[in-house]
């Protein structure tokens, strides 16, 4: 458990936006700066986890941010709205309207209804803030693109953790359909917590995981499939149908490949990637960094974080805090300026 304090808030859209979106705030009292040029930290997870997935991460990071004197308001973790617990809530919508296909668009949707203040449920004026952007592989893309949509959120930059970005070729079409059709074929119910975990320990990834990480993934990524039997069979918070539909999106990483170079000169645009080329293939990579960006100089900054492969925040979370700390020490230096599109 973080020891962060927070709060967890039902975000409702309608009509602008059909989806409820579940959104958690974070912030320590002990460094908390409420300075006009206080940092906002955004986070945006990867599919099949849950916007809670970051607290480890942000448990080291700020241990940094009070090593550092780095100035942060507060953070808030916007989840999907197809994961987690709002998705209880959209089933319907996601049944008729969201499967076989979830697009990264409407994460980018979610992310900038919130904070654009286009509903009820948060009572933040958010374009009074210095917004860092920070997103993970599915959560990262729905950041990157989240500028697309107007009005434009006034982000001072945006932090993308091993997101893939690619042109549509042969091989990142088998690994969509790979992933998609593995991710329908898993298990998703056990007979209690205690055998879904011992299972998960006894299964790779989980086994790579951060302790921390695998127990905020027990706590919150798990559900009861009979609420009233809290000590029964459990299952996945997010069906893995709607992980799955995540993973058919055609468009969103291939829109983000052809405009990353257009963003870029507009909007400060930090990298994060695991050096382990697992599921991001080395070559897929440097196109991103060298082709997509416009080239690597175009970035604002570049880490690339040894022993980790995609699963970083999970994997390695205080290596990657390390990493996000040096790109806010950069952004904090940075005029306070709002940056638009």
């Amino acid at each position: 458990m973080s020891p962060l304090h927070s709060s967890t808030h039902l975000f409702d859209p309608r009509p602008d936006f059909p989806l409820l979106v579940s959104v958690k705030r974070y912030y320590d009292p002990a460094t908390q700066c409420t300075d006009s040029d206080a940092l906002t930290l955004v986070f945006a997870h990867a599919a099949g986890h849950m916007k809670e997935i970051w607290e480890p991460c942000m448990d080291e990071l700020f241990a940094l941010v009070k090593k550092n004197g780095l100035k942060v308001n507060d953070v808030w973790s916007i989840e999907a709205p197809n994961h987690g617990e709002a998705a209880a809530m959209n089933r319907r919508l996601l049944e008729w309207c969201y499967r076989p296909i979830f697009r990264t668009e409407d994460y980018a949707r979610a992310i900038h209804v919130v904070l654009t203040n286009a509903g009820t449920g948060i009572d933040v004026d958010f374009t009074k803030r210095r917004l860092v952007g920070i997103g993970h592989s599915f959560g990262g893309l729905g950041m990157l693109l989240s500028p697309t949509v107007s009005p434009p959120i006034p982000w001072t930059a945006l932090i993308a953790v091993d997101v893939m970005i690619t042109a549509p070729t042969p091989k990142a079409i088998t690994v969509q359909n790979f992933l998609a059709a593995s991710t329908e074929k898993q298990v998703d119910t056990w007979t209690s917590l205690e055998q879904a975990r011992e299972v998960m320990l006894k299964k790779a990834p989980w086994r790579s995981w951060d302790k921390r990480a695998f127990e905020a993934f027990s706590r919150y990524g798990l559900k009861p499939v009979d609420s009233a039997d809290a000590t029964g069979a459990v299952t996945l918070k997010t069906s893995k149908m709607d992980t799955a539909a995540t993973y058919r999106d055609p468009h969103g990483l291939r829109r983000c490949y052809l405009y990353l170079g257009d963003l870029v000169q507009h909007i400060p645009v930090h990298m994060v990637f695991g050096a382990v080329p697992d599921v991001m293939e080395e070559n897929t990579r440097n196109d991103i960094i060298d082709v997509a960006s416009g080239g690597r100089d175009k970035l604002a900054s570049l880490k690339l974080v040894e022993g980790a492969g995609h699963l970083i925040t999970v994997t390695h979370p205080k290596e990657l805090a390390g990493a996000l700390s040096d790109a806010l020490q950069a952004v904090a230096r940075s005029p306070s300026q709002l940056a638009r599109l």
